[in-house]
């Protein structure tokens, strides 16, 4: 996949380097859909390939994006510009047609300018360029379009700007994030631009993810976040349900993980390197965080729900599912395991 997509960068038209990214990513995207179909591999892999495939688009049209910025403005000496990937794009559980939850980072001196002939600020810059990398992944084209940018959990909201300067980012994360806000960055994982700003972004969020907190609050603010959601986005009734945010659904279990880490990361370091819920669930149980039975209940619910959800996903349909009997006996399990671990996600 990386290799097809940076094939595309060959190409000297923009727009025809853009149409080429398209169709590339279209081909690949058709190839995992059709080894889900076929269930020539489980729903996880699917999932992360998936994601792959958006980091390498992400990737490409970052490179675009750059060489249309430089040759009107120069560069910014000393600069450094990287993207994290939040949600399921972090997690490596991508569906078809997901959005990219993304947070876009820079480093640069407080006076740096660029160096060509019409010179920016470095913040102008990077915010022109994060424009470009938005504009581009959503652009149409005659194979279509990329991916829509989800940048909501950047510092702030919308209350600030599309890019956000590394020192911002920190002192923001240190000092003013809400309980929601560390939770998402469980998921989150550096996935394109400068290799060192990425590891900066790995060290500021395993400080944040580990810093004690009061397990009280923390129960009672992750609890009252997920009924708060749950009230407002659960699409489900009697008969259906909804495999995301439903009562026992998939966002239920990313609530436990992230509960669990945020809880226990001060003492045990190990659950930090985990992103995807997998890897949470098995390093929950390798903490002692979870009984074996919960452990295997929550592989096994996720695996049934991460399943349906990329047959949805495929069709173009909502998430929504016939409540049947494997369903109902996995969102059981599910809820089990949240009151065991002492949460109230009503």
């Amino acid at each position: 996949m990386r290799a097809q997509c940076a094939a595309t960068l060959h190409e000297a038209d923009p727009e025809l380097a853009l149409r080429l990214l398209n169709e590339t990513h279209l081909a690949l995207g058709f190839r995992i859909a059709q080894a889900e179909l076929d269930r020539r591999q489980p729903a996880h892999a699917s999932a992360r390939q998936l994601a792959w495939l958006a980091e390498e688009a992400l990737r490409a049209v970052l490179h675009m994006a750059e060489a249309e910025l430089v040759a009107v403005h120069g560069r910014v000496p000393g600069a450094r510009f990287a993207i994290a990937g939040y949600g399921s794009l972090g997690a490596e559980e991508l569906g078809f047609g997901s959005d990219l939850d993304l947070v876009f980072l820079f480093d640069a001196r407080a006076d740096a300018q660029s160096d060509g002939a019409r010179p920016i600020d470095a913040a102008l810059w990077h915010m022109r360029l994060t424009r470009k990398v938005s504009t581009l992944l959503g652009a149409q084209t005659g194979a279509g379009r990329l991916y829509e940018v989800d940048a909501r959990l950047r510092p702030d909201g919308s209350k600030s700007g599309l890019v956000t300067s590394l020192a911002s980012f920190r002192d923001y994360q240190r000092q003013r994030a809400w309980t929601w806000e560390h939770q998402a960055l469980v998921r989150a994982r550096g996935v394109a631009g400068d290799a060192s700003l990425l590891a900066d972004f790995d060290a500021l969020r395993a400080e944040v993810l580990a810093a004690p907190r009061e397990e009280g609050k923390l129960r009672a603010d992750v609890g009252e976040m997920r009924g708060k959601m749950r009230a407002a986005l659960d699409r489900g009734d009697a008969a259906h349900f909804d495999l995301k945010q439903g009562a026992g659904g998939l966002v239920d279990i990313e609530f436990l993980l992230q509960f669990l880490v945020l809880r226990a990361a001060s003492v045990q370091p190990a659950l930090l390197a985990a992103r995807n819920t997998r890897e949470l669930i098995d390093a929950a149980h390798a903490a002692g965080l979870l009984a074996a039975d919960a452990h295997a209940a929550l592989l096994a619910a996720h695996a049934l729900f991460l399943g349906e959800s990329l047959a949805c996903t495929l069709d173009g349909r909502k998430r929504i599912v016939p409540t049947g009997a494997a369903i109902a006996a996995a969102r059981r399990d599910v809820a089990d395991t949240v009151r065991d671990c002492g949460l109230d996600f009503a």
